[in-house]
């Protein structure tokens, strides 16, 4: 079963998130926040990763740096990316283009799904 961390500091977003996962037969963990991921990401391993861009502290971008500096030994490959922001600034965009898919938020969840299949 292939495992996903979500990682944003809305609780919605997180609960309609995990309730299409789920449905589509994936496991799931969560985080709210950077530092929060970086703990699940050094005691699970992770075959996708979707994250918010902006949240306090470090941001997705930040975050998926971090994650793959501080874990690159463990990491066999590149952990996909799939960046959701309500924020559609180009710098962040870009910065995040480097590292994974951007999707607008509100996003509808078939679009989500169908660019989560195309990563695994």
């Amino acid at each position: 079963m292939r495992k996903i961390l979500v990682v944003d500091d809305d609780p919605l977003v997180r609960k309609s998130v995990e309730k299409v996962l789920t449905h589509e037969g994936y496991a799931s963990d969560f985080a709210k926040n950077a530092y929060e991921a970086l703990i699940k990401v050094g005691e699970q391993e992770f075959d996708l990763i979707i994250s918010d861009i902006r949240m306090p502290g470090k941001n997705g971008v930040e975050a998926v740096r971090e994650i793959r500096r501080r874990f690159k030994e463990k990491l066999a490959r590149d952990i996909p990316i799939i960046f959701i922001t309500g924020y559609a600034e180009l710098i962040d965009e870009l910065s995040a283009e480097v590292h994974g898919e951007v999707i607008l938020k509100p996003f509808d969840l078939d679009h989500l799904l169908i660019t989560i299949r195309e990563y695994l």
